[in-house]
């Protein structure tokens, strides 16, 4: 549920069958959320 993201939250999400990445939500701008993607893939 998007109205729940705050910024400074940490998110996962899968890259392909064996491989997640994390980032973390920087700001809400008018169009949506921007992130930063972290070098950590699992």
């Amino acid at each position: 549920m998007l109205r729940f993201v705050k910024p400074g939250d940490i998110f996962c999400f899968k890259l392909d069958e064996d491989r997640y990445c994390f980032g973390r939500i920087i700001t809400l701008m008018t169009v949506g959320h921007l992130s930063e993607l972290f070098d950590i893939i699992k």
